[in-house]
């Protein structure tokens, strides 16, 4: 069996392909990488992958409102 590593569930549950999404913003360090794709719906994905422990990553799925929420913080 194998398996696709761009296929990711978010943590509301859905599951999505970042093959097929906008890179937004991509930043990484030692530990971890924090990347922000954008779909085709217009909702985002904050994809936080912890290079020690990938048990650890979270794919948080956001919409328009949301990021612009985020912006004015």
């Amino acid at each position: 069996m194998t398996t696709n590593p761009d296929i990711v569930v978010t943590t509301c549950g859905r599951e999505l392909d970042l093959s097929n999404t906008e890179l937004v913003l991509e930043r990484s360090n030692s530990l971890f990488s924090y990347n922000i794709h954008k779909l085709k719906s217009g909702e985002y994905i904050i994809a936080e992958k912890f290079f020690a422990n990938p048990f650890h990553n979270r794919y948080i799925l956001l919409n328009d409102e949301q990021i612009e929420m985020l912006k004015n913080l």
